[in-house]
């Protein structure tokens, strides 16, 4: 079957301009320095001697070259005592002057160079694409393309074709091409956007097989299918899964078996809309249920250690700054009440500003967590750390609680009383 005249490579650049230009990634093969040792060759005992007829061969003077040792895997730095933060809006270290842990785009290359325990990463969309040579694809390659029940072809929210990933070649085209873009580019590792989200799309017109809408099933084994060949090409790179089952607690119980079964193909996964759907007005909160559906999720998925992107994201047009201020310091502690694992990282994204990474509720000296979050008899949810205790108000009517003890604000204030408003969160140190 012959390919699209324009060929492949410039029809795979193009799906991922949404979200990251092809032009913008660093062309040339980059390798930050690395912090751990180089890897060990394993050796062999050498096999008993054996009579021959023939002399023995004079040994060679080079040794037999050892067989390649994978490379481990870079993993961010234990954040089990701090709060742990990521971003996906750094696009220059010129401008930046924070502390980050991961950064998704090339400009954690060069924040690398003074942070050698950074990990690198970068995004790839593998729901959408070939938008600038949609007519080639459809006279050559139909089959790679979704299409709704009037046989046009299916679009995502950003107008771009939905690609068929139950498709062989696409699998097969998407699974090199991530590769080529993480190996030559040299990150440590990749974040896959949107995976198999719109195969069902339960709010849109849903796309078909040819006659019939797609199953949860079938949208499952393509998942998996697509994992598994992008798997293969990356062993050694980190690999995290965004989309499907993994968007937020909602997405998540909907198919947790199907989560936790594909969860195993990854090293981890990105919660895109935790608390927060960018659908829903920034003045929007989750009732209680759903915000512990969000934090109980959170909770399951950090426990093993696997590496867990959380990011609440809120549209600040026309918004009050102490609404931002409410929603940032509501989504650190309720991220710091679920979360379980060392290499779970949290980003408050209002608008696209990277401008909370320096607040002070980012860098909180709170400590490690000493217990599970549990529910006060006040209706205010508690967790306590180290060095303090994390608090969090999910309801929509003030609550107040004793602490049965003297605490501090972020400020030095001290507090034994507090009184706090509907949707907010509360961070305060031991003494």
């Amino acid at each position: 079957m012959s390919r699209p005249r324009h060929g492949i490579l410039l029809i795979l650049c193009s799906l991922a301009l949404a979200i990251t230009a092809c032009s913008g990634l660093p062309q040339q093969n980059i390798q930050p320095e690395s912090i751990f040792p180089s890897p060990v060759a394993f050796v062999t005992a050498a096999p008993l001697p054996v009579a021959t007829q023939t002399p023995t061969p004079v040994p060679t003077v080079e040794p037999t070259a050892a067989p390649p040792t994978a490379v481990p895997k870079r993993v961010p730095i234990d954040s089990t005592a701090a709060i742990g933060i990521w971003s996906d809006h750094i696009t220059s270290a010129q401008t930046f002057t924070g502390v980050v842990d991961v950064v998704l785009g090339p400009a954690g290359f060069d924040l690398a160079k003074t942070n050698l325990a950074l990990v690198t990463l970068t995004a790839r969309p593998v729901h959408y694409g070939y938008a600038d040579v949609l007519t080639d694809v459809l006279a050559n390659h139909a089959d790679w393309l979704l299409y709704d029940k009037n046989k046009k072809v299916a679009l995502a929210l950003n107008r771009a074709p939905l690609l068929n990933i139950r498709n062989d070649e696409v699998k097969a085209q998407l699974a090199d091409d991530v590769a080529k873009l993480v190996a030559e580019s040299g990150y440590d590792g990749v974040v896959l956007d949107g995976l198999g989200q719109d195969l069902i799309r339960k709010n849109t017109p849903p796309v078909y097989t040819g006659t019939k809408a797609f199953t949860e099933g079938q949208r499952r084994d393509a998942a998996e299918g697509l994992l598994r060949a992008i798997r293969a090409k990356l062993p050694d790179k980190l690999l995290v899964v965004g989309g499907y089952a993994w968007t937020d607690g909602a997405a998540y119980n909907a198919s947790t078996s199907d989560a936790q079964d594909l969860g195993t193909l990854s090293d981890g996964v990105h919660i895109g809309e935790f608390l927060h759907s960018p659908l829903s007005k920034t003045v929007e909160f989750k009732p209680e249920s759903g915000w512990k559906r969000d934090v109980d999720y959170l909770a399951t998925v950090s426990q093993d250690n696997t590496v867990v992107l959380v990011s609440t994201r809120i549209d600040t047009s026309g918004v009050p700054s102490s609404t931002v201020r409410q929603w940032l310091g509501y989504g650190v502690a309720s991220y710091l009440l679920g979360k379980n694992g060392a290499h779970t990282y949290f980003q408050f994204d209002p608008g696209g500003s990277i401008d909370s990474i320096n607040d002070p509720i980012m860098t909180a000296p709170v400590g490690a967590p000493l217990e599970a979050y549990a529910k006060l008899d006040s209706g205010i949810y508690k967790r306590a750390f180290s060095n303090g205790i994390v608090l969090v108000n999910p309801t929509t009517k003030e609550k107040e609680t004793d602490l049965g003890a003297e605490y501090r604000t972020l400020s030095g204030t001290p507090v034994q009383k507090v009184t706090m408003s509907p949707n907010t969160g509360l961070i305060l140190l031991k003494p």
